[in-house]
């Protein structure tokens, strides 16, 4: 039998440790649509990093977003905890995405 590559990863169920990194990242994918949504203008850009406990890590493209975000960091914690699934969040941290990715 050939070799098929799976394309549409739509049907997948992988098991195991696998599986479960999936879901964390499917759960992760949803956390940042719902975020997105709610940032204003002056935060488009801004992308969910990490969630660990209750901190929340955002990052951003260029240094001067990053500089605003942490200037209003109040005002970006109360967007975060709007999110359904980030209300317990207590820490928010901003960081500046060096890859340029």
């Amino acid at each position: 039998m050939a070799y098929k590559p799976t394309t549409n990863l739509t049907n997948f169920k992988p098991a195991g440790v696998l599986g479960r990194l999936f879901k964390k990242a499917k759960l992760h994918n949803q956390l940042d649509d719902q975020l997105q949504v709610l940032l204003g203008a002056q935060f488009k850009g801004l992308s969910l990093c990490l969630v660990e406990g209750n901190s929340v890590t955002l990052i951003a493209p260029n240094p001067a977003l990053a500089y605003r975000a942490n200037k209003q960091r109040g005002a970006l914690l109360a967007i975060v905890q709007k999110v359904q699934g980030l209300s317990n969040t207590t820490k928010l941290l901003i960081k500046v995405n060096k890859k340029g990715v």
